[in-house]
């Protein structure tokens, strides 16, 4: 198929902003899915900064890089996305950014990821953000990704100055499978 679901959008649009040697974020890791993307697109000479509050989760997701040999490319925080700018170098600048919105699974659909953290975060990221770098969002409807978050986060989105930053949104018309928010430093 020619159109993608949005995970692999996203994908298909980091592909295009991210080279090896880079330095990126992976602001929700989950699993992991999306860290392991970006370790591969990093190599061996950039590195994945991750963050993610359940620890059952991150464990997998260290599991995971470690079999492939990726986990030395990767610095994995377990706590929220919100605390990038205390966790990080204030003078790292990144090339990437992925949000993986709403919850985890089935299982945590209790433990989505929030809208005032979200916006917090992503800010953060901003402001570390290259020239030509790219921050996406990710929504999928299976894991009931909050409507209310992707709402508070298009308000907020709407307000970024189009003379440094290009905002885009892509999601299907005649079937819900979730929708993909991108920004562009300019």
């Amino acid at each position: 198929m020619i159109l993608t679901d949005p995970v692999q959008f996203a994908h298909q649009l980091l592909n295009q902003a991210v080279r090896p040697g880079d330095t990126v974020i992976d602001a929700t890791v989950g699993y992991g899915h999306d860290t392991y993307f970006l370790a591969e697109k990093v190599a061996e000479f950039g590195h994945v900064y991750g963050f993610e509050l359940q620890k059952p989760a991150l464990d997998i997701c260290t599991d995971r890089l470690t079999k492939a040999h990726l986990h030395q490319q990767v610095t994995l925080y377990n706590q929220g996305h919100e605390r990038i700018i205390t966790a990080l170098d204030p003078d790292l600048k990144v090339q990437a950014a992925i949000f993986s919105l709403g919850a985890l699974s089935a299982e945590t659909a209790n433990q989505p990821t929030l809208p005032n953290t979200t916006i917090s975060a992503y800010h953060q990221i901003l402001s570390r953000l290259n020239r030509g770098g790219l921050l996406v969002f990710v929504s999928e409807t299976q894991f009931n990704a909050s409507d209310e978050e992707i709402n508070y986060l298009v308000a907020d989105l709407t307000h970024l100055n189009p003379d440094y930053y290009q905002v885009s949104r892509y999601q299907g018309i005649n079937h819900s499978s979730g929708q993909v928010l991108a920004i562009e430093k300019k």
